[in-house]
């Protein structure tokens, strides 16, 4: 018979993948890059520490690469919800704060599935090096070896980021580039931050959106 056995991991409101390449990417089709003066970053989430840890990765990734930018933890607080907040609010503390680029990460879609996973052993007949068994020691040695079918529950969270050039006048217009990925069942919020923040900047540099 076969054994299921369904892992349940515990959900955090933003994590990250470890996967090398933004999985999905746009650019706008008029723009050419720019060279930000001061990018804001931040990311929509009530899990503070989660939001807290992907920031200020993203802010010391961006700083390595001479690329000015700050958290967004002092410009929107965590005592204080996006949703009370107006747009034009927003945009006032934005260009207060002497930003003109600002990129934004959120947490789109969640799914869960259970996936098998087959712990395998398999022998040949010519078990042990010699055909010697008998049709009873046969088969009660194989199945000993017979492989179990475990499952377990398989969270996919997908992830999407925008920049925006503040300084575009029209606020729809203002998106210049986004990606997307679909992160699986990451270790850690620690771990799957620097590696989302390590891929999300190589994303924006080889596209050519922020200019070094």
């Amino acid at each position: 018979m076969k054994a299921r056995i369904i892992i349940s991991l515990l959900a955090m409101t933003l994590l990250w993948s470890c996967a090398t390449t933004m999985e999905h990417t746009w650019k706008k089709e008029s723009f050419e890059g720019k060279k930000f003066e001061k990018i804001l970053v931040l990311a929509i989430s009530k899990n503070l520490k989660s939001r807290t840890l992907y920031e200020n990765t993203m802010v010391d990734l961006l700083k390595q690469e001479g690329i000015n930018a700050t958290n967004a933890l002092n410009v929107f607080t965590p005592v204080e919800s996006l949703k009370d907040i107006t747009e034009a609010d927003i945009e006032k503390r934005i260009k207060d704060g002497g930003y003109d680029g600002v990129l934004v990460t959120t947490l789109i879609d969640t799914r869960t599935r259970d996936v098998q996973v087959n712990n395998t052993a398999y022998y040949p007949y010519m078990y042990g090096g010699y055909y010697g068994y008998g049709y009873r020691s046969f088969i009660y040695s194989n199945y000993n070896y017979m492989y179990s079918d475990q499952y377990r529950e398989e969270k996919t969270y997908v992830l999407e980021t925008r920049l925006y050039d503040v300084n575009i006048s029209d606020p729809k217009q203002a998106v210049v580039w986004a990606g997307q990925s679909e992160l699986v069942d990451p270790s850690s919020s620690e771990s799957s931050s620097k590696t989302y923040s390590k891929q999300l900047v190589k994303a924006l540099l080889d596209s050519g959106a922020i200019i070094k």
